[in-house]
């Protein structure tokens, strides 16, 4: 525990290498970049924010394209989609992010080593035990809260689970494995990273964050 209090002080202070320039969010992510879209198939409105050179959503996609809401949180964490679903689910100016760039977010964001804690909502995270970090700092604007993803992956058989721990969110790029799989990326309540990984599949359902064209 207090390996981790140290960590996270260090992330939070410093790039995830001693030989770059200490983060500055008024740089990678100025607040005058932000802002909010209008979804025009449903009306849905969106805030949006920049982060180095790509313009993100900055919460999760809610439209209705026949998916469900992880546990009836549609208006505060976006709908979670299955796999083919995922690749067509964006607004017209926007798409699904590929794997490359989500790890060129990671990297805006100090690298994937600290990705997670610059990106994580400042609450909605549920710690592992009393007293224990699992919020982050958010200082993009990217709000990421967790999701209770239905994914086999993690839950060993599915269901919507995890609520307050993780968030799964889609890529577009294919899976190493076979054509049956996509990439996804993962943040835990505990970690300061962010990760990508490459097992799932048709029987998962994941969250959504567009990135504009």
């Amino acid at each position: 525990m207090a390996l981790f209090a140290l960590l996270l002080t260090a992330c939070s202070d410093n790039s995830s290498s001693a030989d770059e320039e200490p983060f500055n969010a008024s740089v990678v992510c100025p607040e005058n970049l932000r802002g909010t879209f209008t979804d025009p198939r449903d009306g849905q409105v969106y805030k949006y924010t920049t982060i180095g050179n790509r313009v993100w959503m900055a919460e999760n996609l809610k439209y209705d394209d026949g998916s469900v809401c992880a546990e009836k949180t549609c208006s505060s964490k976006g709908r979670i989609y299955g796999m083919q679903n995922a690749l067509l689910a964006c607004p017209d100016g926007w798409h699904l992010p590929s794997r490359d760039e989500w790890k060129k977010l990671f990297n805006d964001v100090g690298g994937s080593d600290s990705a997670g804690y610059r990106l994580k909502a400042t609450e909605g995270w549920t710690p592992l035990n009393p007293g224990w970090a699992s919020n982050g700092t958010d200082d993009c604007g990217f709000t990421l809260l967790p999701i209770p993803a239905s994914s086999t992956a993690t839950n060993g058989g599915g269901g919507n689970k995890h609520d307050g721990y993780i968030a799964l969110l889609w890529t577009s790029s294919r899976g190493t494995s076979n054509d049956y799989t996509m990439d996804g990326v993962f943040f835990e309540t505990q970690t300061l990273e962010a990760r990508t990984m490459t097992y799932y599949d048709t029987w998962d359902y994941l969250s959504i964050r567009c990135v504009k064209n």
